[in-house]
């Protein structure tokens, strides 16, 4: 009985040691995020692979992305996405039909806009370790246990740059981020974020404002 107790103890001491707000690793996400909250605006180039192991699943997809404070304009296989922070258009190009809706920041949970500091809200997080060419390799665990996921791995350079993300889902689909070209912005117009009505006449409007 002593040995079982014991041996149950190890295994708590171990849970306890992953699962939690690891100072270092706080101190590399702190980085992090101050190098990109401290840009006008960014661009990224990055491919997002779909992998699911247990069925030999494995997609892939190339986008790009331009981020201004909460905005964004998102552009992936066949559809554009516009967020001026207010509004969210969704058009699909194929169709000639474009979606609006008022934007809810809550029903976004992750992406390439909010990467940079979603850990500090809802999350544990620690250090994992390097990768061959000295990334540091950092954890988040959300704190609820309702989340479709169960964790987030992030790939932080030397110079506090996100090079790479995968969230791993508890139905066993892993979704994996790669930044493949980053620039820093100055002086992108308002006008990038929102769709332009009047310059697609063709387009099919359907608003659900």
């Amino acid at each position: 009985m002593k040995r079982i107790v014991l041996l149950a103890a190890v295994i708590m001491i171990n849970l306890g040691a992953y699962a939690q707000y690891d100072p270092e690793a706080l101190d590399i996400l702190n980085a992090m995020s101050a190098k990109y909250k401290g840009m006008e605006a960014f661009s990224a180039e990055f491919t997002q692979e779909m992998i699911n192991e247990s069925v030999g699943l494995s997609e892939k997809l190339k986008g790009e992305i331009t981020v201004k404070a909460n905005m964004y304009y998102l552009k992936i296989a066949d559809q554009e996405v516009f967020n001026n922070g207010e509004d969210l258009w969704n058009y699909n190009k194929d169709i000639k039909e474009v979606t609006v809706t008022p934007y809810d920041p809550n029903e976004q949970e992750i992406s390439l806009n909010n990467i940079f500091d979603i850990y500090q809200n809802g999350f544990k997080y620690i250090l994992m370790g390097y990768t061959e060419d000295g990334a540091r390799i950092i954890d988040l665990d959300p704190e609820s246990r309702d989340k479709s996921y169960y964790k987030i791995r992030m790939v932080i350079n030397s110079q506090d740059e996100l090079k790479k993300f995968t969230v791993f889902e508890r139905k066993g689909n892993q979704y994996v981020y790669t930044i493949e070209k980053f620039q820093k912005l100055n002086n992108v117009p308002n006008s990038k974020f929102t769709f332009n009505t009047s310059k697609n006449p063709n387009v099919e409007v359907i608003d659900f404002r």
